[in-house]
């Protein structure tokens, strides 16, 4: 209590103080004070340890990069003027049961006349460890002061092989709590005013992160972007190895590879675009695709453009519900997914790391464990475990909708139906297990909680063969265009490092904007507007993507036009 009453005095005074200074004096105070001194001693909490490793200025269009960082080794550019942080955290105060915690996070502070005062926690990716400074990179641009963790390790993304008891919790969810409890002091210290918004962005991983956080601590965040959460990492993973060991069983007979991946695909979409009422090249409702997989399905010794029976068999195993003593464990991918296959499954080798790794060095801790020793007993294993306990299957999130002194929290998920790494059907399936688990109904859940499918877009971000709008400012998008250099497609940096190129600081386009108007103005996000590209980068087309159960309904006109469409019923 003393400690709080203090950090209240002190803030206050840094305010008026702050509040006496001409603006042009403030900003030259606040560049010489992006220094490792001005961080240090500011938190002080039982049991935690606080070490600045680094404090560094950024100038105005500047670039930053961590060099070491696995997980995210990509030179931001075209960043506002701020102030850059390294901090250590270790914890050993979480509980007596666990093991010392110890985690890194990254701070990206705009100069005090642009800051919002609001902070922007961002997500991580997969496996990856590292600070996420390139999704970081577009929070400072709306004025947020924005923060990532490492998750407690460093490694690259499909790297498994990192576990420990101590790193499993923090990835599962300690890093991001404490992060966020020690930035906001930081934070509130180094521009002398309390924070007045914490808001999350998140996907994937980040998503699963975001979900998990909301069940840990309800007042965290006030409002929170979260994209096709991998929440359910127990089943997940077990799921991607059931797959991959049918890829590698009887001799890999029915081992599907690049050439059955795209012939796959494109028979998708040839049978389904129709059935959705519009010939656009975009799969909108995959669920009610009746597919016929024998139009492709050939003899053994197949010929071109063909799949054998036993790739055919492994196709319906990844487009069906993984289902373990009578009961569904995990619901397999959509129909339009199968261009990302190759990432759990590859193009040549079933074994990419992603699959196996998990039983290998999460559920066993048995290095030489190999594939033909998987059975569907590693699901009651992973459940037994819960390493890290990092699922996010606490659905009763009531606290965060009804949280005391405060405006309920506010919550945007959306998935893409064409995402073949994380299946949209368990974002659905999370949407209406928390409407049952809050005693709750659908329309009262859509004043706090929405969810968007995104029609043809992949994990996260772009759309591949249906070039279907998938750009509405959401986690990582806008980075991704940044750094479509590095991704090996032999196309150059777009955009402007935030936002949606051409519609920067529009909340009808942009995912963020549209939330912050939700939580602070009590606007309900009724529809975003996505974007998709030329080669050359200028619009192709542009759609409503419609809070569930609405979806995008074409009235007439350009189909290609948002204008032409509105959100409702199908």
């Amino acid at each position: 209590m003393l400690l709080a009453t203090l950090s209240t005095f002190l803030l206050v005074l840094l305010s008026r103080e702050a509040l006496a200074v001409p603006s042009r004096e403030r900003e030259s105070r606040q560049a010489l004070r992006c220094a490792v001194g001005s961080f240090m001693g500011v938190v002080s909490l039982p049991g935690v340890t606080v070490t600045i490793e680094k404090a560094v200025s950024v100038p105005e269009r500047g670039t930053y990069s961590e060099s070491g960082n696995l997980g995210f080794p990509q030179t931001i550019d075209l960043l506002p003027a701020l102030c850059a942080v390294t901090v250590k955290v270790t914890n050993t105060t979480d509980s007596p049961t666990k093991p010392v915690s110890s985690y890194r996070f990254g701070m990206f502070l705009p100069m005090a006349s642009k800051w919002n005062s609001k902070i922007l926690t961002v997500g991580g990716a997969s496996f990856s460890g590292g600070i996420n400074w390139p999704d970081m990179g577009q929070g400072p641009h709306y004025g947020f002061a924005t923060i990532s963790t490492d998750n407690g390790h460093n490694s690259a993304g499909s790297d498994l092989s990192w576990a420990t008891p101590a790193r499993l919790y923090d990835w599962g969810y300690r890093a991001l709590h404490g992060s966020v409890v020690v930035s906001k002091l930081l934070i509130a210290q180094y521009y002398g005013q309390p924070l007045t918004y914490s808001y999350y962005s998140g996907c994937s991983t980040g998503g699963r992160q975001g979900l998990r956080e909301i069940q840990y601590d309800a007042n965290t965040f006030d409002g929170a972007i979260i994209g096709a959460a991998a929440w359910d990492t127990l089943h997940l993973m077990p799921w991607i190895s059931k797959i991959a060991y049918a890829q590698l069983n009887n001799n890999g007979a029915g081992k599907l590879k690049t050439d059955q991946f795209n012939i796959l695909a494109a028979e998708v979409l040839r049978q389904c675009d129709i059935q959705d009422g519009n010939s656009d090249n975009i799969i909108s409702q995959p669920d009610r695709c009746i597919f016929n997989i024998s139009t492709i399905t050939c003899p053994s010794s197949s010929p071109e453009g063909c799949i054998t029976s036993a790739q055919a068999q492994t196709a319906m195993r990844v487009w069906s519900d993984y289902i373990v003593d009578g009961r569904v464990v995990y619901q397999g991918f959509g129909r339009s997914s199968e261009d990302q296959w190759a990432v759990y499954f590859g193009a040549d080798s079933a074994l990419t790391g992603f699959d196996f790794d998990y039983e290998r060095y999460w559920t066993y801790n048995n290095t030489g464990y190999t594939w033909q020793q998987f059975t569907d007993q590693a699901v009651i294993e992973s459940e037994r475990i819960n390493p890290g306990q990092a699922t996010a299957n606490k659905f009763d999130i009531s606290g965060f909708r009804t949280r005391p002194g405060k405006k309920g929290g506010k919550i945007l998920m959306y998935h893409g139906l064409a995402d073949g790494l994380v299946s949209p059907k368990t974002s659905l399936y999370y949407y209406n297990q928390t409407i049952s688990a809050t005693g709750s109904t659908l329309d009262a859940t859509r004043s706090w909680f929405r969810y968007f499918e995104v029609p043809g877009m992949q994990h996260c971000f772009f759309s591949n063969r249906y070039n279907a709008p998938w750009d509405f400012g959401a986690p990582g998008q806008a980075s991704a265009l940044r750094l479509l250099p590095t991704l090996g497609v032999g196309l150059p940096a777009v955009g402007d490092g935030w936002g949606v190129p051409g519609h920067l600081n529009d909340s009808n386009y942009d995912a963020l904007l549209a939330l912050t108007e939700w939580v602070e103005k009590d606007k309900p996000v009724d529809r975003i507007i996505a974007t998709a590209f030329n080669a050359d980068f200028s619009v192709y087309r542009t759609r409503p993507i419609c809070p569930y159960p609405q979806i995008a309904v074409y009235d007439s006109g350009n189909i290609n036009n948002a204008a032409s469409w509105h959100c409702g019923s199908g």
